[in-house]
C-alpha cells in the first residue's frame, strides 16, 4: 500500500469512526400550520382451526390520517388529529367483501357506519418536546359497537381502528421515538419500553443501528399479550394471543419525525366461544410512511 492510499485509508476510517460516534436527540421540530398525513398500511393472513378443519382469513386494510400542527413553541406543540380515508379488503369462509370510504356507495352501505364513525372522530393534542402526551381532549371515545358482520374484519384491522383513539396522558404520542437523555444517544445505544393496560401488556426494545447526516436508522424488537372480546352469531368470544414483532424505523434528524415504520408481527393463541377452544396462528406485515405537506 503507498503512502498516499494509507493516508486515504486512514481518512475514510477516521471519517467512519466520527459518524459512528455522532450523537442524536430526540427533540421534535414542528412548524405552526404543517400538516403531516400518515399512510398506514396492513396485511394480515388469520388460519383458525374449526372443527377439524383450517380456515383461512386475509384482510388488506389500509388508512390515511392526519396531524395538523395548531401552536408550536420551545416548550410543547399542539396538534389537531382527523382520519382522511380508511380501506379494506376480506378473504375468507368463503366471502369477498371490498370498501373504500372514498367511495359513497361504500360509505352509505352496510359497512359503512361504524366507519363513518371513525371518520367523524377528532381529537387535540398537547405534546411534550419530545413527544409525550401532557393532555388529549377529548382525553377518549366511547366504545363502538360493533356489528356482528364485521367483527372478524374489525378484530383483524384494529391497528386501523386503534388510531381513532387519543394517546393517554403520560404517555408517548405517535411522535415520541428517541427517548429524552442527557448528553444524547449514539449508535448501538438501546431501550426497552413497555406498559399494561387491562389484560394487554407490551414490551419493545429499540436500537440505534446507523446515524447519517439525515436520518437516524432503529431496528427494534417486541413482545405483547392481548386478550380482546367479541360476539360472534350471538354468542360471546375471548381471543388470547401472545405476538411477537421486529421492525425498522427511519427517523428524519432534522426534524426527529418518523419518515417510516414497517414492522412484521407472528401471533399465536386462541379463541374461546361456545364451539369451544379454536386454536389460531396470524402473520401481521404493517408499513408506515409519513409526509409533511407544505404549509398553506
Amino acid at each position: 500500500m503507498t503512502i498516499k492510499s494509507f493516508l486515504l485509508f486512514a481518512l475514510f476510517f477516521a471519517l467512519v469512526l466520527t459518524g459512528s460516534a455522532q450523537t442524536v436527540d430526540g427533540r421534535l421540530f414542528f412548524r405552526q400550520g404543517q400538516a403531516i398525513e400518515i399512510s398506514l398500511q396492513t396485511q394480515t393472513t388469520i388460519s383458525q382451526q374449526a372443527m377439524g378443519q383450517a380456515i383461512d382469513f386475509h384482510v388488506d386494510a389500509s388508512c390515511k390520517h392526519q396531524y395538523e400542527v395548531t401552536n408550536t413553541t420551545e416548550d410543547n406543540h399542539s396538534l389537531r388529529h382527523s382520519v382522511k380515508r380508511i380501506t379494506f379488503s376480506f378473504d375468507g369462509m368463503g366471502q369477498k367483501q371490498a370498501f373504500d370510504s372514498d367511495i359513497p356507495k361504500d360509505l352509505n352501505g352496510q359497512s359503512g357506519k361504524p366507519v363513518k364513525e371513525l371518520l367523524e372522530k377528532k381529537y387535540d393534542m398537547i405534546i411534550d418536546p419530545y413527544g409525550k402526551v401532557l393532555l388529549t381532549l377529548p382525553d377518549s371515545f366511547p366504545a363502538a359497537q360493533t356489528d356482528n358482520r364485521m367483527a372478524i374484519i374489525s378484530s383483524m384491522m384494529k391497528e386501523v381502528v386503534d388510531i381513532v383513539q387519543p394517546p393517554q396522558k403520560g404517555k408517548g404520542s405517535f411522535f415520541r421515538v428517541i427517548p429524552e437523555k442527557e448528553g444524547g444517544l449514539k449508535t448501538g445505544d438501546s431501550w426497552t419500553e413497555s406498559g399494561s393496560a387491562q389484560a394487554n401488556t407490551y414490551q419493545t426494545t429499540y436500537v440505534i443501528s446507523a446515524v447519517t447526516d439525515s436520518t437516524i436508522l432503529l431496528d427494534f424488537t417486541g413482545n405483547a399479550y392481548t386478550v380482546t372480546k367479541a360476539e360472534m352469531m350471538g354468542s360471546e368470544t375471548s381471543t388470547t394471543l401472545t405476538h411477537k414483532s421486529t421492525g425498522k424505523i427511519t427517523v428524519d434528524r432534522a426534524t426527529g419525525l418518523i419518515r417510516q415504520k414497517t414492522t412484521q408481527t407472528e401471533s399465536s393463541g386462541s379463541t374461546e366461544s361456545s364451539f369451544g377452544n379454536l386454536p389460531l396462528t396470524s402473520k401481521t406485515t404493517s408499513t408506515i410512511t409519513v409526509q409533511i405537506k407544505p404549509q398553506e
